[in-house]
């Protein structure tokens, strides 16, 4: 038979156990909204299979992996989910791919490794400074590609130099605004 919670329930253990409990045919339990904490190290599949079961908000931290492999994660912008990004020092990311996943989780999303950054300057604003999508970039070089006399105010750069301790670029001539002071 079908084992249906009607109420809330916070289930934790590991990957394997909250997969019995609510995705494997046979073992699973019906709950649409609970709250669950893996304390172990799931797979990008696994944790999207166990996300897709709760309304409830996923804690998780997933292994470090590439923003290519991570842009298959399908969790919700309230789930809790602490995650690495381990592309090599030089590789190029894009701006809005980075932000696409920091709005997939409420967690921390960490560069861990001195990548380039593009896109315009909204595109690396929403990756870098907009707290719903932002990423943890340190040490991220930042190259800034709006097109020649697109206006972008001083603020937006300040605060997307603040974000990295890396070198930020722009590649065009923009036309900077605001108040010298």
């Amino acid at each position: 038979g079908t084992v249906t919670v009607s109420n809330a329930v916070a289930i934790t253990g590991s990957t394997a156990e909250v997969t019995a409990a609510l995705v494997t045919a046979g073992t699973l339990v019906e709950v649409t909204d609970a709250t669950v904490t893996l304390n172990d190290t799931p797979t990008i599949s696994e944790l999207n299979d166990i996300a897709a079961k709760t309304t409830g908000v996923v804690t998780a931290t997933l292994a470090a992996n590439s923003l290519a492999n991570l842009g298959s994660l399908n969790t919700a912008s309230t789930d809790e989910i602490t995650i690495t990004v381990n592309d090599n020092a030089g590789d190029t990311l894009t701006a809005v791919n980075l932000s696409t996943l920091g709005g997939k989780t409420a967690g921390i999303v960490t560069v861990s490794n001195a990548v380039v950054i593009t896109g315009d300057h909204d595109q690396v604003t929403a990756a870098l400074v907009t707290d719903a999508t932002k990423v943890v970039a340190s040490t991220a070089l930042v190259t800034i590609n709006d097109a020649n006399g697109v206006a972008v105010a001083a603020t937006e750069l300040s605060a997307i130099g603040g974000a990295t301790a890396g070198t930020v670029t722009v590649s065009n001539a923009v036309a900077i605004t605001g108040d010298h002071d």
